[in-house]
């Protein structure tokens, strides 16, 4: 985007606002008062039509200044999340309807996981998003400077700095794409891209690293290294998901070590901040449960199991009490149910939860961008913010009987 000039630096700093006119392909919501499926038949077609990224779904769609519509176009630093809830949303959509654009749908989802991947040029090194481009887009800005011009796919722009909660979204959804919706074929490309991404993390000393050979910032799991015990969590979860599904001993090998070597099934134990509650992060939350989940689904030995179970009953302490604000937590009780029997969902209360699920309506926001001169520059944008947590819910909840179909 060219950059733009006051001729007079006030501060060092250029402030501009440039007002983005509305440019999405999709501009139709339901309302608030629908029945919750045509909710969900809404804002499937607004993820399909607005923030569809060759197969991967942008977080945050935002609004090209010349009103153009261009894929990619948005934040890319969540994009691995909101991809990996709609192949949850379309592997459980699957299961139940046995429709076949459903399926392709999915296959698709999972190829623009694949070609995160691919995109990097260095095999297990999956990006947090990517998007075709002649030149570097202005939203690139908004998060750190870790954008690269991909080797292998010339003409295409990928964000780095990969992230554990990624992983856990990765590890999550292609399990349940796997199990729900693969065939034959591309079972054999989840066992690979799983085989690459965890085997890499494995023989890096439990790291994610970047392009540069560089641990990234936040994907230490390391026992070499100080990290926090959910790390300790994720890699345990990881790892055994890898050895689940691909079959290969190497994985096996490695969670026998963490465990008795590292006692990584000890550090787990105290995977979340009960005290003091400020301490307490519900997003950190979402990575543990999904963690929680591979491992009680897939571990049979009974006193690792046991041990899953104390630091399920921990995370419990704090979300037998918790509210509803973020989209996400009512899949935590729904996770919690699955992991343990006890019908928490069967509460009135949270069921009056799952009836009033909603996606999210079309918002504003500014950015305030550094420039290379040191001068910033203002842009405000009318966007999207990505409903695939709220999808997911519905249709998990309809695949393990949470959600009525009538609702």
């Amino acid at each position: 985007m060219p950059r733009k000039k006051t001729g007079i630096l006030i501060l060092y700093a250029i402030f501009i606002t440039v007002n983005l006119s509305l440019a999405q392909k999709n501009n139709s919501y339901p309302k608030d008062d629908d029945p919750l499926h045509v909710k969900v038949r809404m804002y499937e077609q607004l993820m399909l039509d607005n923030h569809w990224n060759e197969g991967t779904i942008l977080f945050h769609a935002l609004h090209h200044q010349d009103g153009k519509n261009i894929d990619g176009f948005g934040l890319h630093s969540d994009l691995i999340d909101a991809t990996g809830e709609m192949l949850v949303a379309y592997s459980c959509k699957y299961a139940i309807t046995k429709d076949k654009k459903d399926k392709k749908i999915a296959d698709q989802v999972f190829d623009g996981i694949l070609k995160a991947e691919t995109v990097t040029g260095v095999p297990g090194l999956v990006a947090r998003g990517f998007y075709k481009a002649n030149e570097p887009q202005w939203f690139e800005k908004a998060w750190y400077d870790e954008w690269h011009w991909s080797s292998s796919m010339p003409g295409y722009r990928w964000l780095g700095d990969q992230s554990i909660d990624k992983l856990v979204s990765v590890f999550h959804s292609l399990g349940m794409y796997y199990e729900l919706a693969a065939d034959e074929a591309y079972k054999k490309k989840v066992e690979g891209l799983l085989s690459r991404f965890i085997g890499k993390i494995v023989n890096d000393n439990f790291r994610i690293m970047d392009l540069d050979g560089k641990l990234t910032l936040w994907g230490n799991m390391c026992p070499d290294l100080p990290h926090n015990k959910l790390n300790s969590l994720v890699a345990l979860a990881a790892v055994k998901a890898a050895q689940q599904f691909t079959g290969e001993s190497r994985f096996a090998s490695a969670y026998k070590m963490l465990i008795e070597k590292y006692h990584y099934d000890d550090r787990q134990l105290l995977t979340n901040h009960l005290f003091p509650e400020h301490m307490r992060h519900i997003w950190d939350d979402y990575h543990a449960v999904r963690s929680l989940y591979t491992v009680m689904q897939y571990e049979t030995d009974p006193d690792l199991l046991n041990k899953y179970r104390m630091t399920l009953n921990r995370q419990w302490y704090v979300w037998k009490d918790i509210t509803f604000e973020e989209e996400s937590t009512i899949f935590y009780i729904m996770l919690y149910d699955l992991m343990t029997g006890e019908n928490a969902m069967e509460d009135p209360a949270r069921i009056d939860v799952l009836k009033s699920m909603n996606g999210h309506k079309r918002g504003t926001r500014t950015f305030n961008l550094p420039m290379e001169d040191g001068s910033r520059m203002k842009i405000t944008t009318e966007y999207d913010r990505a409903s695939t947590a709220f999808i997911r819910n519905y249709w998990f909840g309809r695949y393990f009987g949470f959600v009525d179909p009538n609702w």
